[in-house]
């Protein structure tokens, strides 16, 4: 979906008003669209006793219209107690803002504040913020700045309306303080500062609320690049044949383990047969085989000869190539640590005319490899952290990159190694060779745990097996992958990657009918 500005937002405002569709129903499109994804985040991310009412803040312009929109079909839903707090009154709102405040039912209690009182922050309350909307920018000025500074202080759930009031929609700079939301749901299309570092950690988790904007007149507006959404996602999943088996969906071979991480390479086996492979064979040293957790049953787990101390040799690796028959895609690296075996077992992989993943300590020996691997035929995929990112710079002479955005930092890497690059972390970047970038709105800080990543390099390696595109396996696996972590139902401090990967086919369904 295209990332846009904050001008040429309202020019699609403008324009799609004189195509034929009045302002006050584009506002309604984008509250009741706002309502139906909050209702659904409650639904879904938290408990009952911490949802029992709704306080929906307004301000003076076309934002609070959205508000009061929200406040109403909330109260329509009957999720719980609504009551609305306007820093005016609705008689000095204009145009369809007026007329929205002038429909909302009396049973909903409206209160002209510009401060809140104790008990609209009580526990069990869900904040909606609709103070300022992206026209704003600079200091936030009274009676706003103590409003959101209550807001923050409440440790309330909190979504924001279009944008979190106090942050530049253009930039993701905040001049003096912002709304620290948990979800945002902007309108029509995402607008930039959203998606900067600043805007992802004050949006929490971002949605797309479709007001009507006739797609003729979205795709004529420029754009500064694009961001994944589940309407994305799903544009790219298709059906799988009614008659497939498990040849047609394709072997994973993962290459990976070591003492210390022995259960890395069977939760990125276990992610490739949730991506839907039909096959998945784990390769670990022979050691570690001794030493592994009771892996899923539906693993194929092999060993190869190694040092006696978990690590695959330069000497033993020559075992590896008889592995690669009758695979159709290989992951290398989850588990591996930074010793000589791994850059032996990356130079054997790399020799592979198979579509390839290359996470974890395998990156960090790429700096060996970078002419083999721009000379690959076959597709490879890096999935770097932050903290290996900065490992494939320095490997490419790069380092100044190092402090640079995250978009140019993929990007860059993409093009020189000639790889699509998966950049993790919040908002991960994913790019291609020739340029294209996205950036991903999926996902929960419940990631933040060890053997999430691996989880997600077996996702990829799945769907590269089934057939996918390298460019398309990267956006539906990420997407997919943090897509399952919203699922977790014992919340985010306690998701662990084996609850992961047991969340994906919930993921899955939520993607497509065919799941």
């Amino acid at each position: 979906m295209k990332i846009i500005s904050v001008i040429t937002m309202r020019s699609l405002d403008r324009r799609t008003i004189q195509a034929g569709t009045p302002g006050e129903v584009l506002m309604d499109r984008a509250g009741t669209g706002a309502a139906r994804i909050i209702l659904d985040f409650v639904r879904r991310r938290l408990l009952p006793r911490h949802a029992v009412r709704f306080t929906v803040l307004a301000g003076k312009g076309n934002n609070g219209g959205d508000a009061w929109v929200v406040a109403r079909r909330l109260a329509e839903a009957g999720a719980g107690a609504v009551h609305l707090y306007s820093v005016c009154p609705a008689a000095e709102l204009k145009d369809a803002a007026r007329k929205h405040a002038e429909a909302l039912p009396d049973s909903v209690p409206v209160s002209v504040s510009g401060e809140l009182p104790e008990e609209a922050l009580t526990p069990g309350t869900v904040v909606v913020d609709g103070l300022l909307g992206t026209g704003a920018a600079g200091p936030v000025r009274p009676p706003y700045d103590r409003l959101i500074a209550q807001v923050n202080a409440s440790g309330m759930p909190v979504a924001a309306l279009d944008v979190p009031s106090g942050l530049d929609a253009d930039t993701g700079a905040v001049a003096s303080l912002a709304v620290r939301a948990d979800l945002t749901a902007t309108m029509a299309l995402p607008k930039r500062g959203l998606l900067t570092p600043a805007g992802i950690r004050h949006c929490g988790r971002l949605y797309c609320v479709d007001i009507g904007v006739p797609p003729v007149l979205a795709a004529e507006v420029p754009g500064c690049g694009e961001a994944l959404f589940l309407e994305d996602v799903r544009q790219l999943v298709g059906r799988r044949p009614h008659d497939g088996h498990k040849g047609t969906f394709g072997h994973v071979l993962t290459v990976g383990g070591s003492r210390r991480y022995a259960g890395a390479p069977l939760l990125a086996g276990i992610g490739a047969l949730r991506a839907g492979a039909g096959l998945s064979t784990v390769l670990v040293p022979a050691s570690v085989r001794m030493v592994l957790p009771h892996g899923p049953a539906a693993l194929i787990i092999h060993d190869a000869p190694d040092d006696n101390a978990g690590r695959f040799t330069p000497e033993t690796v020559r075992t590896l190539s008889m592995f690669f028959d009758r695979k159709q895609a290989v992951v290398v690296g989850p588990g591996l640590d930074r010793h000589e075996g791994t850059a032996a077992v990356l130079d054997s992989v790399l020799g592979t005319n198979l579509p390839l993943v290359i996470d974890a300590d395998a990156l960090r020996f790429l700096g060996r490899f970078t002419d083999r691997l721009r000379r690959r035929r076959a597709a490879t995929v890096l999935t770097p952290h932050p903290g290996e990112m900065r490992s494939v710079l320095a490997s490419l002479g790069r380092s100044e990159l190092c402090a640079a955005a995250r978009v140019q930092q993929a990007t860059e890497a993409a093009r020189s190694l000639k790889a699509f690059v998966v950049l993790k972390g919040a908002g991960t970047v994913v790019a291609r060779p020739d340029g294209q970038w996205v950036v991903n709105t999926s996902g929960a800080n419940g990631l933040g745990s060890g053997g999430a990543g691996d989880v997600l390099a077996g996702i990829l390696g799945g769907l590269l097996a089934q057939g996918m595109t390298p460019w398309d396996a990267s956006r539906v696996g990420v997407f997919l992958h943090g897509l399952a972590a919203e699922f977790a139902p014992a919340g985010q401090r306690a998701l662990t990657a084996d609850d992961l990967t047991n969340l994906i086919g919930r993921a899955w369904q939520e993607i497509t009918p065919f799941a």
